[in-house]
């Protein structure tokens, strides 16, 4: 849900706009302006603000946890002439919402990102629509720095995945498609010249531990069969899953879920299990999984 937090007419009449463009999607405050604020931000969706920057900064300022949890921010001129994104412009999501609202009121939306502003991809969301996760986040800010300062690219994936262009200066200056993605065997770098230091980062896309480059993401490429007796517990479940993936050498954070076969698609444990892995557990028929060849049958 959006919050829209107005002070005068003009901002009233701007937020009736935007509600009567998103039906179902936000929720027109009122009342002090500081109340406005909290009750939004607790409401855990995004902010449209029809305010100065300067006011909404104090305004949020005691109600900052991180970069990663955040909402998004955005800040409308009393003119309506600019979309700001204040906050929250990547996982928050203000750089996109601060286009959909300029969208709608006819604004110029304004993003200050460095890799928005400059068309490249940000590396902290790259692959989020694919599902991919970063397994660290804290290298972020500095890889792209060095990709900003115009160090090459370089990506490897397992399998090709239809990621985003990077930056490039190529002939066709596109970067790196899905098509032409390298594997970690044929990696190669991409995008503009080496940085002055001669180095280039490597983005690395695999459910592997042993994975390593400036940045690892790990994609939703891993299926987990699991069979069980009935009512065995779901702590007892996901640390038989622990164990079997850290054996295969394979991310827990690349599962993207559960498989069992169709009679055990209530069971309590594996219905928890599956849960934590964001999805209910995948079911087959029996008489499908008794025709596929498995190197250990139960």
């Amino acid at each position: 849900m959006i919050g829209l937090v107005t002070a005068t007419a003009a901002g009233r009449r701007m937020a009736d706009r935007l509600a009567a463009a998103w039906p179902g999607r936000t929720t027109v405050h009122s009342g002090p302006i500081a109340s406005q604020v909290r009750a939004a931000w607790a409401d855990g969706g995004a902010l449209v603000c029809f305010l100065a920057t300067g006011a909404v900064v104090r305004l949020v300022a005691p109600l900052l946890g991180d970069k990663h949890t955040d909402p998004g921010v955005v800040c409308v001129d009393e003119a309506g002439r600019h979309a700001v994104a204040l906050l929250g412009g990547h996982a928050g999501g203000a750089n996109a919402l601060a286009t959909e609202v300029a969208a709608v009121l006819c604004a110029q939306p304004v993003v200050t990102t460095a890799t928005d502003a400059t068309g490249y991809p940000p590396l902290d969301m790259f692959g989020a629509d694919l599902g991919f996760r970063l397994a660290d986040r804290a290298p972020v800010a500095r890889v792209t720095a060095a990709v900003l300062d115009g160090a090459a690219v370089r990506l490897d994936m397992d399998p090709a995945w239809p990621v985003p262009a990077l930056p490039g200066r190529g002939p066709a200056g596109g970067g790196l498609s899905a098509t032409d993605a390298p594997s970690p065997a044929g990696g190669s770098p991409v995008g503009g010249p080496p940085a002055r230091d001669g180095s280039a980062v490597r983005l690395t896309v695999s459910d592997r531990l042993d994975a390593s480059g400036d940045l690892v993401y790990r994609p939703p490429s891993l299926v987990v069969g699991v069979g069980a007796s009935r009512c065995a517990p779901a702590s007892e479940i996901a640390s038989l899953i622990r164990d079997a993936l850290a054996e295969a050498a394979l991310s827990i954070e690349s599962v993207r879920e559960l498989s069992t076969v169709d009679v055990k698609a209530a069971e309590p444990g594996i219905v928890t299990a599956a849960g934590d892995h964001g999805s209910p557990p995948h079911t087959s028929p029996a008489a499908y999984l008794a025709a596929v060849e498995v190197p250990n049958p139960s």
